[in-house]
C-alpha cells in the first residue's frame, strides 16, 4: 500500500483510539467505501458499517471488507437523508460508538456537505481531495462501479442538480485557485456560468467554517 494509505490509517489510530466503536454509514459511493476500509484497517475489532435499505451497490465488497449491518429506510421525500442520519445517530448513541462521516476535503471547502452530516463525530477523510479519494479507492480494490458512481455530486444526498453537472475535477481546480494554491489560469477551461455558480456557493456556505455558531454572553 502507498504511504498515503499508511498516513490515513495511522491518523485514525491516533485520533479514534478512545472510541468504544466506529459506526460507518455506507452509501455505495467511494467516500464511504474508503472510510470503512480505512477504519477496518485501523480498528477491525470495533468498526461496523451500516446501510439504510437492502440494496447496497457492490454489497459483496462491503461484506468482504468487514462487518456490515442494515436498517430500514426511515422517511421519504426531501427529508430522507436527515431521517437516515437520525437513525444512524440513534444507533451510535445506543452503543456509545463514534458516528463516522465521509465528508472529503472538496466538499468541506466548498461547504456542500449536507446539514445531516454535521452530526458526525469523526471525519477521517476530511483532509483528502475527492480526486485522491478516487485514486486511493482504486489502489485498495474498491469496485469500479463505486468509484464511477461518485464522479459527480449526488442530488439524492441533498446536492443541487446544478452542482451535479460540474465534474469534481473542475470543482477542485476552482477551490485550488480560490485558495491560492493554483493560478487563475487554471479556470480558463471552465464555463463562466459554472465559475459564477461555484463562487456563489462558496460565499453562501462561508458561515459553515465557523460552526457551531455561538450566542453572546450576558455578563
Amino acid at each position: 500500500m502507498s504511504a498515503d494509505i499508511d498516513i490515513l490509517v495511522e491518523g485514525i489510530r491516533k485520533t479514534a483510539a478512545g472510541a468504544a466503536g466506529l459506526l460507518v454509514p455506507v452509501s455505495g459511493g467511494s467516500d464511504s467505501a474508503l472510510c470503512f476500509w480505512l477504519c477496518m484497517r485501523a480498528f477491525p475489532e470495533k468498526t461496523v458499517a451500516v446501510h439504510a435499505g437492502t440494496d447496497l451497490r457492490a454489497g459483496e465488497w462491503f461484506a468482504g471488507t468487514g462487518r456490515i449491518e442494515f436498517t430500514e429506510v426511515p422517511g421519504d421525500g426531501g427529508e430522507r437523508e436527515e431521517m437516515r442520519w437520525s437513525r444512524f445517530m440513534s444507533m451510535a448513541l445506543s452503543r456509545r460508538f463514534w458516528l463516522v462521516g465521509s465528508r472529503n476535503r472538496t466538499e468541506d471547502l466548498l461547504g456542500t456537505y449536507s446539514l445531516a452530516s454535521r452530526i458526525a463525530t469523526f471525519l477521517p477523510v476530511v483532509g483528502v481531495w475527492k480526486s485522491d479519494v478516487q485514486r486511493l479507492c482504486a489502489e485498495i480494490g474498491v469496485p469500479a462501479e463505486l468509484i464511477e458512481s461518485s464522479r459527480r455530486a449526488d442530488p439524492d444526498c441533498g446536492r443541487p442538480a446544478e452542482l451535479a453537472e460540474i465534474p469534481f475535477e473542475a470543482i477542485e481546480a476552482f477551490l485550488r485557485v480560490r485558495g491560492g494554491d493554483a493560478p487563475a489560469g487554471a479556470l480558463a477551461g471552465m464555463d463562466g456560468a459554472q465559475v459564477a455558480y461555484l463562487d456563489a456557493v462558496l460565499s453562501r456556505n462561508a458561515f459553515k467554517k465557523e460552526l457551531p455558531l455561538r450566542g453572546r454572553k450576558l455578563r
